[in-house]
Formats: structure tokens, sequence, C-alpha cells
């Protein structure tokens, strides 16, 4: 009886270390063959005209790469093997979906009928990244890996939410936000497979 308990328990155990989850999420040999184990994160750059917009998605990347955990963060570059910078080089929306106003969105009241209104917005992420050896070691180049990124995403205008009036701006812009949240998570996943596609 003792002979079959053993037996089940290695087959178990042996079953458990054949299925590679545990390690698939933590560990990478590739990665340890480059010698990147601890990432530091910089401050995104952020050319672009929208303030804030580097937080947003410095905040995302971190998500990202934490859930990941194929990567250690750390919270200074000597502690590091590798850094991450970032730059943001548009982050804004523009008008896609023209109309006159005389065809807008029944009840929507307007002065001219022959003015042009949008009843939809396009937001535009355009971001590029680069990992950087912090100590490059002979036959090795500083950079490990480097891409850009650009996402955009439509959201429906104040008009066609039918709230036109003094507050359209206001709406137009949490929209916009909203929008930039979602395209700088879903970016920033894909920053992290592609970081990470390399090794």
């Amino acid at each position: 009886m003792r002979t079959v308990l053993f037996s089940f328990l290695a087959l178990l155990l042996a079953g458990t270390g054949c299925s590679g989850y545990h390690f698939q999420g933590s560990y990478n040999p590739l990665l340890e063959q480059e010698g990147v184990r601890r990432v530091y994160v910089a401050p995104l750059v952020n050319n672009s005209y929208k303030a804030g917009v580097e937080n947003l998605v410095y905040n995302a990347l971190i998500r990202a790469l934490s859930a990941g955990k194929r990567v250690t963060l750390v919270r200074h570059p000597e502690e590091s093997d590798a850094v991450l910078q970032g730059v943001i080089t548009a982050a804004h929306y523009s008008g896609s979906a023209p109309v006159l106003a005389s065809r807008r969105p029944p009840g929507v009241p307007t002065v001219d009928p022959n003015v042009q209104v949008f009843t939809q917005y396009t937001t535009v992420l355009d971001c590029s990244f680069a990992l950087n050896r912090r100590i490059v070691p002979p036959g090795k180049t500083p950079t490990i890996w480097q891409a850009g990124f650009s996402r955009a995403k439509p959201f429906p205008s104040a008009v066609q939410l039918d709230v036109p009036g003094a507050t359209t701006a206001l709406i137009n812009e949490s929209e916009f936000e909203r929008a930039l949240a979602d395209l700088a998570a879903d970016m920033m996943a894909d920053v992290h497979e592609s970081m990470l596609a390399t090794f």
C-alpha cells in the first residue's frame, strides 16, 4: 500500500513539473542568457501636447510588466541589469465623422443647419520604447530591444451623446481620457510581449 502511495505521489509531482506552468511565468532561460533579470523603467518622455499622458502610460506599463512576472522591476537604475526607456510621440484626438448639422441626431438644436459637426472622434496614441543594458559586456550591443507602437480608438462626440452646449468640450475631453486609458493598457500588454519575444 505504501509503495502504491509513493508511486502515485511521484507521478503527481512529475506531472506538475512537466506542465511548465510555474516556470513559464517566472523563469526564462534565454532571458538569463542575456543577463537581464532586473529592469528599471525610466520615467517616460512626453513629446505630445497632452499633459500628464506620460503618467498614464507609465502606470499601464508597470502593471503589464508586474503581471507578466518575467523580470524583476527595481526602483533605481543602479540596481538594474537593463533600463527600459520610452517616448510618447503623439496623444491626441480629431474629428473622424463629420456631418451637416441639419443631419444631426433628432432633438439636437443648432444655430446654423449648414455647419459641420463631428459625431465621432478618433484617439491616437503613438509611443516608442527601448531596452538598453546598463553595463555593456564585450561583444554585446547597448540596445537589447526597441520598437514603436501606434494605436487608435474612436469615441462618440458629445453631439451624438445628445448633450450639446457649454459642456460639449468637457464631455469630449472625458471620453478622450477614457479612450487613452484603454489604448495605454492594450499597448503596454503588446510592449511586454514584444520585448520578451526577443529573448
